[in-house]
C-alpha cells in the first residue's frame, strides 16, 4: 500500500506567516521605543524588543520554510505513523503494534482522530512536561493518548483520513493474527 502523507492547506499556513509579521513589526516597534527613550526603563524596551526580534524572526523563518516546502501533518504507512499535527504532538514514530484503538474524540466543536496506545502511560512519560500535562487533562477529558488535529489538512477530510488509517490498522491486526496463527500451529 501507498504511504499516505498528509499536508496542511496553504491558507493556514499564510495565516501565521501573516501573524508573525506582525509579532516581528510589534517587537521592532518595542524595540525603537526603547531607544528613543530617555526614561530609565528603556533598557528593559530594549532588550524585550531585541528577544521578541530574534524569537518571532526566527518563528518567521521556520514558518516560511514551512510554507515553501509544505508542512506535513501527518505520514501513515503499513508499520505505523508520524503525527506533527499539533504543538504537543510527539513527532515520533508510532508502530500499529503499540495502538489499541483509533476513533474521533471531540472537544469543543472541534474533532480530532484520537489513538489509544497499549503503552499509553510509557509513551506520556517519555514526552517533555508541558506535552505531557496536556495529553493528561485530554485524558481525563475522554481521549486516547495521541490526538491528531486534521482540520488544516489540505485536500482530505478527517473521515477520508481515519478512514486510510483504520485499512493500514487493520491490515496489520490482520497480517499479525496470521503470524500467531501460525505459531500456534
Amino acid at each position: 500500500m501507498k504511504e499516505l502523507v498528509v499536508y496542511q492547506s496553504k491558507g493556514k499556513q499564510l495565516k501565521f506567516v501573516f501573524l508573525a509579521i506582525v509579532m516581528v513589526a510589534a517587537s521592532l516597534l518595542v524595540f525603537l521605543t526603547g531607544i528613543g527613550s530617555q526614561d530609565s526603563r528603556n533598557i528593559i524596551f530594549i532588550a524585550i524588543g531585541i528577544l521578541g526580534i530574534l524569537f518571532f524572526g526566527f518563528c518567521l523563518l521556520y514558518i516560511i520554510k514551512d510554507f515553501i516546502v509544505g508542512k506535513k501533518i501527518l505520514v501513515v504507512n503499513e508499520k505505523g505513523f508520524y503525527d506533527y499535527s499539533s504543538a504537543i504532538a510527539s513527532k515520533d514514530f508510532i508502530g500499529w503494534e503499540r495502538v489499541q484503538e483509533l476513533g474521533t474524540y471531540t472537544i469543543q466543536g472541534q474533532v480530532f482522530i484520537t489513538v489509544f496506545l497499549f503503552d499509553g502511560d510509557e509513551f506520556i512519560k517519555s514526552l517533555p512536561a508541558m506535552k505531557r500535562t496536556a495529553i493528561k487533562a485530554n485524558i481525563k477529558l475522554g481521549a486516547g493518548h495521541i490526538n491528531i488535529n486534521t482540520q488544516a489538512a489540505k485536500g482530505i477530510s478527517r473521515e477520508e483520513i481515519l478512514h486510510e488509517m483504520s485499512i493500514y490498522f487493520d491490515e496489520y491486526l490482520r497480517k499479525s493474527s496470521i503470524v500467531i496463527e501460525e505459531i500456534s500451529i
